[in-house]
């Protein structure tokens, strides 16, 4: 059993990996990241609006905790992409799309990489995403949206899921392998107050010489990085 909806760019809200298929953007082509990424934004939320309005909670007394993090419009702009330039370079110029609502902002930032001197259309995506809510607390649904995965894992693919230490507040990893034992999808996601954070790698590599680049500590390793410098960034 696969999730139903393919979306790993909603910040916590619908983290559903892509099927296999080409990556979007760069040399590629396909379905652009941040479409994906609204469309579940604006799923999750009007169903999390119909919670809040059931439950009489929008409009109450609590405070956003935003634990000092600043909207950024542009989240491309604080992203740092660094972590990932011993191994790839960029393939697509970044991509930032951003929503300022009364209760709920939402920026994103994506774009393709290519393994550094490659021909062979070898590519991974990469999705930074950043909320900041301003109606209602995110921490009871944090971590079982991405619990979820645990009962995945047939199909072709195994999904690990993994609590990290000294991210925020809370944070996961969520790691997807395909019937190679291969590594393909990572998303790292961050709760700190009422803000979450997220970045997403989801790797095409079909050539051996790039094994090494899907070795998950290293992953892990480049995605951990990259959330950390991201955080200080959008705290600054």
């Amino acid at each position: 059993m696969q999730p139903q909806q393919p979306n790993p760019y909603g910040a916590g809200y619908s983290p559903y990996p892509p099927p296999p298929a080409p990556a979007p953007g760069g040399r590629s082509g396909g379905v652009p990241g941040w479409l994906w990424g609204i469309g579940g934004v604006l799923l999750a939320s009007a169903a999390w609006g119909g919670v809040l309005f059931a439950t009489g909670a929008l409009g109450g007394d609590d405070k956003p905790d935003l634990a000092g993090y600043a909207f950024a419009d542009d989240l491309c702009a604080a992203a740092d992409i660094s972590a990932f330039e011993d191994d790839y370079e960029l393939d697509s110029e970044p991509l930032a799309r951003s929503f300022d609502g009364d209760t709920l902002a939402i920026g994103t930032c994506d774009f393709t990489l290519a393994p550094i001197g490659d021909d062979d259309y070898n590519s991974a995506y990469v999705t930074y995403d950043a909320s900041w809510h301003r109606g209602s607390d995110p921490a009871p649904e944090f971590a079982d949206s991405y619990r979820f995965f645990e009962q995945y894992g047939d199909d072709g693919f195994a999904y690990t899921v993994e609590e990290l230490s000294g991210l925020g507040q809370e944070a996961y990893l969520v790691t997807r392998t395909n019937d190679a034992d291969e590594l393909d999808w990572v998303i790292l996601a961050v709760r700190d107050g009422w803000f979450q954070a997220s970045v997403t790698w989801n790797a095409y590599l079909d050539t051996p010489e790039y094994a090494e680049l899907v070795d998950p500590r290293r992953v892990t390793g480049m995605l951990r990085s990259a959330t950390e410098s991201t955080l200080a960034a959008l705290r600054e």
